[in-house]
């Protein structure tokens, strides 16, 4: 890629709305988007699915009122087959959002691996190299995947597979435990991660460790995860309708911690009970939870010892 990338990501979730358009919110959600965008927040994730395509609307004024320019921002359009029956289907959205931001490419297309399944792989992959040849995005990407079919990915598209986006973060550890995690740090695909802090529910759980390293370099516990995070080599993304939240996320950027501390973030386990993990809803049975719940699950799950 040809664009410096802003160590934190924007999250698209919950703008304009979540499953339903909501527009409630909109006044806010734009001037934290503008505002965002000034302090170079450049990688952003498109969901038309989420609100309905309304979150689209308010990006694409928000990039308007904020002024900057097409060529420094990064946008990962991430398509799902919720509401798409068909690879057509998927090309029309692509073609609507589009329409919406002012663009003619996107820099990255992801499908998750659900989509992947329920289309066919080879049929995917014969998208994806048709958009990537007409240029209607210029990389690709997965979310969710399990480690067959990353290997998959790489071995088709080589240095075209831009990023995995996948759930990780201070209490989940699992895609790490089984070698996804690592997959990326081999094959330069970017680790992507959703709910690096949990929607805030990590911080609220006063982890000793984050409460002493908090306490320790004069920051939150969010900053000191996401300083973490973002020192590992991953892209955590964060979505936030309040100013002050988002100065507090970029405040993680300013300091260094001691390769101990780092070392003993590194090692942390809750000791959770995990549960079997499944990487599509299919394939969801008794004792098993889909990936992408397992940051949803955490906290049932270990109040119960």
């Amino acid at each position: 890629m040809n664009k410096d990338i802003f160590p934190i990501g924007i999250g698209g979730w919950g703008i304009g709305g979540f499953a339903k358009k909501d527009a409630s919110n909109d006044e806010k959600d734009v001037e934290a988007l503008v505002y965002s965008l000034s302090k170079g927040m450049n990688f952003i994730e498109v969901n038309y699915w989420n609100s309905e395509g309304h979150n689209v609307e308010l990006l694409a004024e928000a990039i308007d009122k904020s002024g900057v320019g097409r060529e420094k921002l990064f946008f990962n359009q991430a398509v799902y087959n919720y509401r798409n029956e068909t690879l057509e289907d998927i090309a029309e959205e692509m073609k609507v959002v589009r329409e919406i931001l002012g663009t003619d490419y996107m820099d990255s297309v992801e499908f998750s691996l659900s989509g992947v399944l329920q289309y066919g792989f080879d049929n995917v992959v014969e998208f994806l190299k048709d958009v990537l040849a007409s240029g209607e995005a210029r990389s690709v990407s997965i979310t969710n995947s399990n480690l067959e079919h990353l290997k998959k990915f790489k071995e088709i598209f080589g240095d075209k597979f831009f990023c995995h986006e996948l759930n990780f973060n201070f209490e989940i550890r699992e895609m790490e435990d089984i070698g996804i995690i690592q997959f990326g740090e081999d094959n330069n695909v970017l680790n992507v991660l959703y709910q690096p802090i949990r929607r805030n529910k990590t911080a609220l759980r006063n982890w000793p460790l984050l409460v002493e390293l908090g306490e320790k370099y004069g920051k939150s516990q969010n900053q000191v995860i996401f300083n973490w995070l973002i020192g590992r080599g991953f892209l955590p993304m964060t979505k936030s309708s309040n100013l002050a939240h988002i100065d507090e996320n970029i405040g993680a950027l300013d300091f260094e911690m001691e390769a101990e501390d780092v070392k003993r973030l590194d090692e942390f386990r809750t000791g959770w009970d995990c549960p079997g993990v499944v990487f599509d809803n299919g394939d969801v049975c008794e004792g098993k939870v889909v990936v992408h719940q397992l940051s949803n699950v955490f906290d049932e799950v270990y109040d119960k010892g």
